[in-house]
């Protein structure tokens, strides 16, 4: 009762203040109407797996021009592979973003000066590194005339069959997880933690003191509260961004279930994470400095915008210990893979792992004092 007394005094004065409750839901919105329409950049590092299977000259020509791709720009890191099983489960563990077939009559083909294909199969949830694979592959196809020119006047059209294994997602669809992991955040900005320091700072902690409340019953009252306000507003803008982008759940009841636990457990780490880190603070304004600043080493880190791969290694230690990475990854293994929560089960282990030990933390350090 202690703490449920708590939750209900703090979730009543949060909804005294319905604007700061609207800028968490419409900020997330339009970071996903600007965001998808003005971002662009330079992909690199992106695991390509490679199954050759021909050896002959133009395949080995080919297989030449993507290693000059791996060493000049860097778009693809190459993986070379010797059956199409395990690339297809690398694939679908996120190990690769896709990977490539060189069937076996490729070079006798072209030489005959028939047509040739090779098997793309890409990872096409993240749709900017699907389609800077794609146009690294066919960029390298022209390549393979040079070393070959004596049997330029025979040669067929060589040409990359891309096969995605999941539905179409297109770059505003896939920038719904990056927003709810946003709208997230900035409610655990403006509740939990926040609540505590504003209470500091107005002389109403000092009520607490007097009170049988312990440091379990404020901060689990306070959790619940920011938790109750944080899941109402990141739904708000799950959903309205699956209406604006055409995106859908998949995976049925268990799909459903599955996006809701994810949402519970990154909010209530990301709260807990706040309290833990605004414990002992007593001015508003290290908060706003902390928010900022928070906002950015665990944000931008996580995937949400661009392929991890693409990142200095410094920074993926960074984005492997950052719980919005693995917010984000669960979530696109749910909303874009099939509903796969196999792919999110490791994000989710995490996740509830991180909520957990991020409260007894904020439990641990809670000031109770003047």
């Amino acid at each position: 009762m202690k703490t449920l007394a708590v939750f209900e005094r703090d979730l009543r004065r949060m909804l005294r203040n319905p604007l700061t409750l609207f800028s968490s839901v419409l900020m997330p919105l339009l970071y996903l109407v600007i965001l998808g329409n003005s971002l662009q950049g330079p992909i690199k590092g992106l695991p390509l797996g490679v199954v050759a299977l021909d050896r002959g000259p133009q395949a080995r020509a080919l297989l030449g021009a993507l290693q000059a791709v791996e060493h000049g720009p860097g778009t693809v890191r190459l993986f070379p592979l010797s059956d199409e099983r395990r690339a297809l489960g690398l694939l679908r563990d996120g190990a690769l973003s896709g990977y490539l077939v060189v069937p076996p009559h490729f070079s006798s083909d072209i030489a005959r000066g028939e047509s040739a294909s090779v098997g793309l199969y890409l990872d096409n949830v993240d749709a900017v590194a699907a389609a800077a694979l794609q146009g690294a592959i066919v960029g390298a196809l022209p390549a393979m005339r040079r070393p070959l020119a004596r049997f330029e006047l025979h040669l067929g059209e060589a040409k990359v069959l891309p096969q995605e294994i999941y539905p179409r997602v297109d770059y505003d669809t896939s920038l719904v997880p990056a927003v709810v992991v946003m709208a997230i955040f900035m409610g655990s900005m403006i509740a939990g933690g926040f609540n505590l320091v504003m209470d500091r700072f107005l002389g109403v902690h000092e009520s607490y003191l007097s009170t049988p409340l312990s440091r379990l019953n404020i901060a689990l009252g306070v959790l619940a509260s920011g938790t109750v306000v944080t899941m109402v507003s990141s739904s708000v803008v799950l959903w309205s961004g699956l209406l604006i982008t055409g995106g859908r759940v998949h995976g049925g009841l268990a799909g459903y279930s599955a996006l809701l636990a994810v949402q519970l457990l990154t909010t209530f780490g990301l709260l807990a994470m706040m309290m833990a880190v605004l414990g002992r603070a007593s001015h508003p304004r290290i908060s706003g400095v902390l928010s900022g600043f928070l906002n950015v080493i665990l944000f931008f880190p996580s995937g949400a915008l661009y392929p991890l791969a693409s990142f200095p290694g410094w920074l993926r230690v960074i984005a492997i210990a950052d719980p919005e990475t693995h917010a984000v990854a669960a979530l696109k293994a749910i909303l874009f893979r099939n509903g796969d929560l196999a792919a999110a089960g490791e994000h989710v282990l995490f996740l509830a792992v991180f909520a957990v030990g991020m409260t007894a933390v904020a439990v641990t350090t809670l000031k109770r004092t003047l």
